[in-house]
């Protein structure tokens, strides 16, 4: 009921009626001594109480899986879901490919895959929304541990003209200022990334002629295809568009990599389906280029 935010959707998701499901929650309360949920017949809302004891029942349900498989002497077969939060590199040209090979050796294991931006995945693992997160930055979360997945590059992307595929790397610095720019959303990994290297070559993020605000990747790509100015994104979703020739990439020196991270919640006891997941992404990352 947590996750679904209404007692209406819960009672269908669990075959109740929907005074049943509030006559269990009002019993829970009692039983606690705290309130768990404001109730309001326009929406649901958690209270902190509710929030904290959420995050307890969820390591207790992970708890109690591990150990009923382990038992059952089938901690070598995974099988059962597996929630995921990523960022939208991870989720769009990374994960996929994990996925699917995952899945060939796994085959009973179904994937619950959500993007968020990188703030967002960070909080939700923090809270238990999702059981892994991937990530293109870290966000400083006291509840989380980052464990690093692959590194990349990010380049800067400009419009298939003439003019920018003459554009040597020592003139970045006036390109940027004098050129509009498609920038991303508040709490993306890859706007942490490139406003730190803005501030290294001398280009404060407010000198930017800012077109557009875009929160999606490929949106991005498309819209610097189209015209509407320079933006840095990743180089694994730019490089078939590079090949086709819709995009360029200037030649920007002292451009870092960045790295991916996998995020879990700190003290978190994965079910054997969630920890075989991690360790073969760790491993088909550093022995595949994805």
């Amino acid at each position: 009921m947590y996750e679904l935010r209404s007692f209406s959707r819960a009672a269908k998701e669990m075959f109740l009626s929907q005074p049943s499901i509030s006559m269990y929650i009002s019993s829970l309360e009692e039983e606690l001594q705290a309130r768990l949920i404001y109730r309001s017949t326009k929406e649901f809302l958690p209270t902190k109480s509710g929030e904290l004891f959420y995050e307890y029942a969820k390591d207790m349900l992970s708890l109690r899986d591990k150990s009923l498989i382990s038992l059952k002497g089938l901690s070598d077969c995974a099988s059962g879901g597996i929630g995921i939060l990523a960022s939208s590199v991870p989720a769009q040209y990374i994960l996929p490919e994990i996925l699917g090979a995952f899945h060939k050796l796994y085959p009973n294991v179904v994937f619950n895959m959500e993007q968020a931006d990188t703030a967002d995945v960070v909080k939700g693992i923090s809270t238990h929304k999702s059981d892994v997160g991937f990530v293109g930055a870290k966000v400083d979360n006291h509840k989380c541990v980052y464990e690093r997945l692959m590194s990349e590059k990010l380049i800067l992307i400009a419009p298939c003209e003439q003019r920018f595929q003459q554009t040597g790397s020592t003139d970045i610095p006036r390109l940027l200022r004098n050129e509009y720019f498609v920038m991303r959303e508040s709490g993306s990994g890859t706007r942490l990334e490139y406003e730190e290297f803005l501030t290294k070559i001398g280009v404060a993020p407010a000198e930017l002629k800012i077109s557009a605000w875009l929160s999606n990747t490929q949106s991005i790509i498309h819209a610097v295809a189209s015209g509407l100015g320079l933006s840095f994104v990743s180089e694994l979703a730019a490089k078939s568009y590079i090949r086709q020739k819709l995009i360029v990439s200037i030649d920007v020196g002292g451009l870092p990599e960045r790295s991916f991270y996998i995020v879990l919640k700190k003290n978190y006891s994965a079910t054997p389906a969630t920890d075989a997941f991690i360790k073969f992404a760790l491993s088909y990352c550093a022995g595949t280029r994805v």
